[in-house]
């Protein structure tokens, strides 16, 4: 919409810049990004205190496919001075789509998370159900951001309610828990159920537009959301579509997650790193 894409992939910025991505274990070495939660969006404000920092982001689930696809957005929408590290969870189940899913990706977040943060300044959990999101942001002590949470927060500062789609009607319950948790139920307007799973998504998600425009009309003109919240980690390059065809705002999750983080850091000092 006109006079809201500079507000949709983050929190403050004055343009694009250059970041360094990291890979992880086997890098062939940095890479050049450019920084900015999508093509037309202000960057957020680099850190303060003229350093660089280092944000692990962290794939709760055991697929390379989509660990890879975090990474690139990761690189994408990481802002000036952040440099990021996308790790995934060997064991983890390959979609974290049930209640088992979740509370073994938690699991393994909890046990994984406090080694695999050495160094980092801060830490995104990059899933859609934000799996051990309270008990690791309570051991670490850097902010620790869920995507989902983050894309929440950020759609209650444009007004009113917003709906979530997801990706099938088990997930009603589950997603209901995470707004109840994070006292957001009166900003909720819907949760809408497509007919999908967390493979599919990983496996080609712009196959997915028409069941989010078919979810998204459902919320906007049955539940009278104001806005949508896309909380899968994958899904996030298909917000300026969705927003153009149906004319509210659309927040996806990991740009969200990465903008609130890079917020975050410009008021913390290198030494509160964990070293």
């Amino acid at each position: 919409m006109p006079g809201r894409d500079d507000a949709r992939g983050g929190i403050g910025g004055d343009g694009s810049g250059t970041v360094t991505a990291c890979e992880g274990s086997g890098s062939a070495g940095p890479v050049a990004v450019t920084a900015g939660a999508r093509p037309g969006v202000t960057a957020a404000t680099a850190p303060a205190h003229g350093t660089r920092r280092s944000v692990l982001v962290l794939n709760p689930n055991s697929s390379a496919v989509a660990t890879g696809r975090i990474r690139s957005g990761a690189e994408l929408w990481a802002g000036p001075g952040i440099d990021v590290d996308v790790r995934s969870l060997p064991g983890g189940p390959t979609g974290v789509d049930t209640g088992e899913d979740i509370a073994l990706a938690a699991a393994l977040t909890l046990r994984e998370a406090p080694r695999l943060a050495t160094g980092r300044d801060a830490v995104v959990i990059a899933c859609g159900h934000d799996p051990g999101l309270a008990e690791v942001r309570g051991l670490l002590p850097v902010p620790v951001v869920g995507i989902a949470e983050a894309a929440m927060l950020q759609a209650c500062l444009y007004g009113g309610r917003f709906a979530v789609p997801v990706f099938s009607p088990h997930s009603v319950p589950l997603v209901r828990g995470l707004v109840h948790r994070y006292g957001l139920d009166a900003r909720l307007a819907s949760i809408v159920p497509m007919a999908t799973d967390t493979a599919a998504a990983v496996r080609d998600p712009e196959a997915l537009l028409d069941q989010y425009v078919r979810a998204g009309r459902t919320a906007r003109d049955r539940d009278a959301a104001d806005s949508l919240v896309l909380i899968g980690s994958v899904v996030g390059a298909l917000a300026p579509a969705l927003e153009a065809e149906l004319g509210v705002p659309v927040v996806a999750g990991l740009p969200a997650a990465l903008a609130l983080t890079g917020a975050l850091l410009t008021h913390r000092t290198p030494q509160e790193s964990i070293r």
